[in-house]
């Protein structure tokens, strides 16, 4: 799904990530690891917000940063959300499913599953964090994307709101949707993920089966 060649980001003279190689399978996958370590660096290259300072990325066999039809492959979710203030929440959703070739009617079923509903049709500059980010997730899913990307999803959500979003991320899963998960509460999520990546200090620390690679992260964040 994910493959990237000794890919490296620079901002003036920090080094986000350093040389990485890493390849993402199908399924779920869970980044994990520090906040500034360079897990959402790596997802604003995977999905074309960022080019790549040296390396190669591919994303769906494609370079994310020079193919623009690609977008329309994925769902993003970024933390924090960037979202119009002056769109109410149905017409942004509409918006993003017919811009990924949908036809907008999906928005009302995953306003649902997403706790969205009651509030929707507000404009978004009235949100609190909470929903904006609910709203975030949901614009993930719209419009039938073959690979979702999903940026700290539990953050600025209450205890129900965290288990809510970490059982539709299961259930998507076992559907069969692509996901990667960049998250630095990563236990709820290695319990259901396929593939886990460690990355701290830019580079990827530990990846591959979530029972080996818990070890590590577990000593990189002992309790």
């Amino acid at each position: 799904m994910v493959k990237a060649r000794n890919l490296t980001k620079r901002f003036g003279s920090v080094v986000a990530l350093d040389s990485i190689d890493l390849e993402i399978p199908g399924g779920l996958t869970v980044i994990v690891g520090p906040n500034g370590g360079g897990k959402s660096t790596f997802l604003k290259i995977a999905t074309g917000a960022y080019r790549a300072s040296a390396g190669t990325i591919e994303v769906l066999g494609r370079d994310p940063w020079r193919d623009e039809e690609i977008k329309k492959l994925l769902g993003v979710s970024f933390d924090p959300p960037a979202l119009p203030p002056l769109r109410t929440g149905r017409e942004w959703l509409e918006y993003i499913s017919r811009a990924r070739g949908g036809n907008g009617r999906d928005v009302t079923e995953a306003a649902e599953t997403f706790g969205v509903k009651g509030f929707i049709d507000k404009r978004m500059r009235d949100y609190s964090a909470g929903m904006r980010k609910r709203v975030s997730l949901v614009q993930a899913f719209v419009g039938n994307p073959e690979l979702v990307f999903l940026d700290e999803p539990l953050a600025n959500l209450d205890l129900e709101g965290m288990k809510n979003v970490v059982e539709i991320i299961r259930w998507k899963r076992e559907e069969g949707l692509n996901l990667v998960v960049i998250s630095h509460i990563w236990r709820p999520f290695l319990d259901i993920a396929d593939y886990a990546v460690f990355i701290a200090a830019g580079r990827v620390q530990a990846s591959g089966n979530p029972g080996e690679v818990l070890p590590l992260i577990e000593g990189a964040f002992p309790l």
